[in-house]
Formats: C-alpha cells, sequence, structure tokens
C-alpha cells in the first residue's frame, strides 16, 4: 500500500441528452484503486463492456492482493510486481468483454475505454486505452498524463490538425484502441512518483468536451480547502452545463500527507492486525 493518506471520491452523470449512461466508474480505498471506463456499442453494449472493464480488473486486483490468484511467471517478467498486476488485470477484462461480446449478437459491437491507476508506496502506476483521460494535477498545474488513442489525437501527431481543431473535430469519438474487440490488446502503462498535495484526475471524454485543461485547473485551484466528493461533483456539474452532450465521469484522488499513527495502531500494524 502507499505510504501516504490517500482519498477517492467519484461522480458519474448520464448528461443532458443521452438515454443510459454508458460509463462506469470504481473506486476503492482498501486496493488503493481508481478506475473510470467509457463503453460503446448499442443495446445497453456499452454499458455491460464498461462495467465488466472496472468489475473484472478490481476483482483481479483483489485476487491477487489475497493470494487467489497468482501472476504465471512468464507474463512480463521484466516489469515490477504492480505493473504485472495492473496488466493481469487489464488483460483478464479485456477477455471477458471479448469472450461476452462473441457470444450474443446484441452484444457484438460493444467494446470501452479503460483507465485505471493503483497506489503503491510513493507511486502511482497507471493502465490505460482509449480516450478516457488521467491528469495529475500538481503545484497548482494540470498535466495530461494518458495519450488520447483516438483518430483526432492521430491526427494532431502526424501535424495534421491542431489539438483546437481536433477538439472540435468530427472524428474526435472515432477510437484507434479499445478494450472488447480483440482478443489481445495492447494497453499503456504508465508509472509516475506521487507527493503530497497531488491530486489525479480521472475522466471519460465527456468531462473534458465540456472543460478545458484551464477550466479544471481553476476549480482544482480554487477547490483546495473542500471536501473531495464536492469537488468532484464540481468538475462534473461545469462541464454539464458547458456542454452535456456525453455521460461525464470522474474520479478524483487526493495525496495527503500520511497520517500519525497512534501507540496502540502502531502496534496493531507491527503485529499485522488488519485495522
Amino acid at each position: 500500500m502507499s505510504h501516504f493518506d490517500i482519498e477517492f471520491a467519484a461522480v458519474t452523470d448520464i448528461g443532458k441528452i443521452r438515454e443510459k449512461n454508458e460509463d462506469n466508474v470504481l473506486i476503492s480505498s482498501s486496493l488503493g484503486l481508481g478506475v473510470v471506463a467509457d463503453g460503446m456499442g448499442g443495446h445497453s453494449a456499452g454499458e455491460v463492456a464498461s462495467n465488466i472493464a472496472v468489475s473484472v480488473l478490481a476483482e483481479t486486483v483483489r485476487k491477487l492482493n489475497n493470494g487467489q490468484l497468482k501472476i504465471p511467471a512468464t507474463f512480463l517478467p521484466k516489469l515490477d510486481y504492480t505493473e504485472r498486476k495492473m496488466l493481469m488485470a487489464a488483460n483478464l477484462a479485456n477477455i471477458a468483454i471479448y469472450s461476452t461480446a462473441q457470444s450474443s449478437e446484441i452484444y457484438k459491437m460493444m467494446g470501452t475505454t479503460l483507465t485505471g491507476v493503483i497506489f503503491d508506496h510513493d507511486y502511482a502506476t497507471a493502465v490505460h486505452v482509449g480516450d478516457s483521460r488521467l491528469y495529475l494535477f500538481r503545484n497548482d498545474k494540470i498535466v495530461q498524463i494518458t495519450t488520447d488513442h483516438s483518430l483526432a489525437n492521430e491526427q494532431v501527431r502526424r501535424g495534421l490538425l491542431t489539438r483546437a481543431e481536433a477538439d472540435r473535430s468530427k472524428i474526435q469519438n472515432v477510437l484507434t484502441r479499445a478494450m472488447g474487440i480483440k482478443k489481445n490488446i495492447e494497453f499503456d502503462l504508465l508509472k509516475f512518483p506521487i507527493k503530497a498535495g497531488d491530486e489525479i484526475l480521472l475522466c471519460s471524454d465527456g468531462l473534458y468536451k465540456g472543460l478545458r485543461e484551464s477550466d479544471m485547473a481553476d476549480i482544482l485551484r480554487n477547490g483546495k480547502d473542500m471536501p473531495i466528493v464536492k469537488l468532484c461533483k464540481q468538475l462534473v456539474n461545469c462541464s454539464n452545463e458547458k456542454d452535456g452532450q456525453d455521460n461525464i465521469s470522474a474520479v478524483l484522488i487526493k495525496v495527503m500527507p500520511p497520517k500519525k499513527l497512534t501507540f496502540r495502531q502502531r502496534m496493531r500494524r507491527f503485529f499485522g492486525v488488519k485495522s
């Protein structure tokens, strides 16, 4: 687990025009895990795909933590344990979505994005596919850590569109990579050091369609003393007011200095008693 005290909040909203919410979010303090998934495919298939993504990812991490599941020695042995754990969990979630999609005509076209982060000691390890995003807010500045796997971003990379044009582009929603489409897919793996005062924001594209990065930074800067759930709601509500054309989801994570333990808590920890 992390050396820091880590607070989690999650909010998801259907937005103004969608008939259903195909986003799914999950937070778990006990696992040190936050996840956002944005599903696609008709007939509620998107909801099903994003639900499988977050639940299988979390369930696999839980089983690996308590020894019900082991990582095969041959699975990416050069990576560290936390990286292998996140990638194995993401791969199993992808296979679960893919096999569900294959098993039924109505789910055939289903897929989902996935952006998940886990905290271990002084590091955050993220697994990512699609166009949901992970931002790091540190020293009053916001930085996008993930790369969008979208056609629009591909064109930005090749110098065919500016970022501003890409954000308004018709092809903005076309993904170049997603879960559930193939049996084996490539996830991005990102690992970065964390420090007290950091805030990490995971979100579906619905959030950044309504809020520019400068808007997000303003909200986070002005909400420093606000309860984290309230701050997370504010991000979602502001985006919904400005745009609201899509489902909007956010997971907000605050890295706090470690809490001082009492003598009794230190003894319980020393003897391995779960508090």
